[in-house]
């Protein structure tokens, strides 16, 4: 199958695994995306997924796929599986002492993650709470290439939930000041997904200061 995002990321990190910018990078595409767990059984309805673990040297590993056809050219017999995202996965697994492996023994670039690596994932996948005060003045954005690759990726994802997107640089009421990004045509049920999933890419980017997410009924007049 042809190469995703997910398997370009990775590829960036391995090829400079020292580097934070690859490193955020790599798990804004992974917590972004829909991955195939393999579990230990099925579960029942309402019951808590178990993932199937393999035990290993360095500690047991639960095994995902970032595609269907990966996984089934990785498994030797049917087994029970879950579709879920990254970011779902990474919290389940924050804690447990339990090795991530994604896409390990197919032809993309497979990654076996820590739990120390999990934990940070998860830590930094954290939502922040939707800007309730109000924005006094606003300019051209001060953003790092980073910060900008990371949201225009994360926007992408969110493709059919809103219609325009405006990042500036805020002066709050309050004198704070910080990045805005206003959101237009977003309904109401999708924006607690839409402020979770950006403000993940966020964190992620390494960007310092804060991000405050708007909608088009809380936009000042100097937007």
């Amino acid at each position: 199958m042809s190469r995703t995002p997910l398997d370009d990321a990775l590829a960036r990190l391995a090829a400079a695994p020292e580097a934070e910018e690859a490193r955020r990078a790599f798990w804004e595409r992974l917590l972004a995306c829909e991955l195939w767990l393999i579990l230990a059984e099925e579960p029942a309805p309402g019951a808590a997924l178990r993932p199937l673990l393999l035990p290993t040297a360095e500690g047991p590993v639960a095994l995902a796929f970032s595609a269907e056809a990966r996984m089934a050219g990785f498994l030797t017999s049917p087994a029970p599986c879950a579709v879920l995202s990254g970011r779902r996965l990474v919290a389940a697994l924050a804690g447990q002492g339990v090795l991530l492996g994604v896409d390990l023994g197919t032809d993309a670039p497979g990654t076996l993650q820590p739990p120390e690596a999990i934990a940070w994932a998860a830590a930094h996948a954290a939502p922040v709470a939707e800007v309730a005060g109000r924005v006094a003045a606003v300019g051209p954005p001060r953003a790092g290439r980073a910060l900008l690759a990371a949201l225009d990726a994360r926007l992408a994802s969110l493709t059919g939930r809103g219609e325009e997107a405006w990042l500036a640089h805020a002066r709050h009421a309050d004198g704070t000041e910080g990045l805005v990004l206003a959101l237009t045509g977003v309904a109401e049920a999708d924006r607690p997904a839409v402020i979770e999933a950006l403000a993940e890419a966020f964190r992620l980017s390494g960007e310092a200061g804060m991000l405050d997410i708007l909608f088009p009924d809380r936009l000042p007049e100097a937007f």
